[in-house]
């Protein structure tokens, strides 16, 4: 999954249902998932652009007015955002390579609606010193590992291999 800004053409599977069809002719289409959060603001692209998962966020944390953001709390946001970016490169279910940084808040990048706000609502419960920040970063951390698990290894069922025999005679 490579970055997605507003001048690129790379498209992106985000979590949920994509694949192809198969037209009358016989052809097969891909096509992609839209954004599941704010599909009117992705237009085009798979994912919303950042200042709409912002507005989300400032409204799940429920002590801020999303019209009244200013540039200095969209900046703010932005390094917040590119905390969550750093935490998915991080995550051991990422396969998707390097994701760049934000740098400007109509910027989307190939990272699920749902996961960025519930990162950027945690973040900013935590930079507010907010009382729900716990509950709120426990969402988010939840919904990273499932979101990233599904989208690697899709809905299976885990199995084991035993690598050396095992203690019990079952095993072997």
């Amino acid at each position: 999954m490579a970055a997605y800004t507003e001048n690129s053409a790379s498209a992106s599977n985000g979590a949920g249902t994509s694949g192809s069809s198969t037209t009358s002719s016989g052809s097969s289409t891909a096509t992609t998932e839209k954004s599941v959060v704010k599909p009117f603001a992705a237009g085009v692209k798979n994912n919303s652009p950042l200042e709409d998962l912002v507005r989300s966020a400032l409204v799940r944390a429920g002590n801020f007015s999303p019209s009244r953001i200013d540039g200095e709390v969209m900046m703010m946001m932005i390094e917040l955002a590119n905390r969550v970016i750093d935490e998915i490169r991080k995550n051991p279910y990422w396969e998707g390579g390097d994701i760049d940084y934000f740098n400007d808040p109509t910027e989307c990048r190939a990272i699920p609606d749902m996961v960025m706000i519930d990162g950027l609502t945690a973040h900013y419960l935590l930079q507010q010193g907010s009382d729900k920040a716990m509950v709120f970063l426990q969402m988010y951390q939840t919904n990273l590992f499932d979101t990233l698990h599904y989208l690697s290894h899709g809905n299976k069922p885990y199995t084991f291999k035993i690598k050396d025999g095992g203690s019990n005679r079952r095993y072997s």
